[in-house]
């Protein structure tokens, strides 16, 4: 839960401050906010308090299978990416990366069934025009990834979530 909002905090964040200077931090209790801009843009957040750091990125636009944790659908492009580094308690990283692409659902949920290696979990379901899909599976090292996929019929994209949980090194 504590990942959660320190997602939804930055993201926020980048909402507020679109359009501002180069850098700015804003110190609050408990933690900053540090806003990285350019062109009067922003361009990442980053989250500091005492349960970890939490980075968001919306300026990257491609990504490789290294960075993702997971196969990237070809021509897929990056909408934002997020990391959070875990101090407290049982500390987790967590990286969350969600793309989008013009092809359709079932052809994206296709190359991820054939591509996604050590899967233990698969869901696949849809109700009129609402498709969802999901897998989960571990990597060799011991990470687990999730990768969702939903088609957005109001945007004609196939928007793809992959989320990446490994123990701080």
């Amino acid at each position: 839960m504590r990942t959660f909002r320190l997602v939804v905090l930055g993201l926020l964040a980048v909402t507020l401050v679109l359009g501002c200077g180069a850098k700015r931090t804003y110190v609050a209790p408990g933690g900053k906010v540090t806003v990285n801009e350019k062109g009067g843009k922003a361009k990442s957040v980053q989250v500091e308090t005492r349960e970890g750091k939490a980075t968001i990125d919306v300026s990257k636009k491609s990504i490789t299978e290294a960075e993702l944790g997971a196969p990237v659908y070809p021509g897929a492009a990056v909408e934002v990416s997020g990391n959070y580094e875990g101090t407290a308690g049982e500390a987790k990283n967590v990286k969350q990366t969600t793309l989008t692409t013009p092809d359709v659902f079932d052809k994206v949920f296709d190359f991820y069934k054939s591509h996604l290696k050590n899967v233990t979990n698969t869901v696949n379901q849809g109700a009129g025009d609402a498709k969802m899909g999901m897998f989960s599976a571990k990597s060799a090292d011991g990470s687990e990834i999730a990768v969702h996929i939903m088609a957005d019929k109001s945007k004609n994209v196939t928007t793809i979530q992959v989320v990446t949980v490994t123990k701080p090194k």
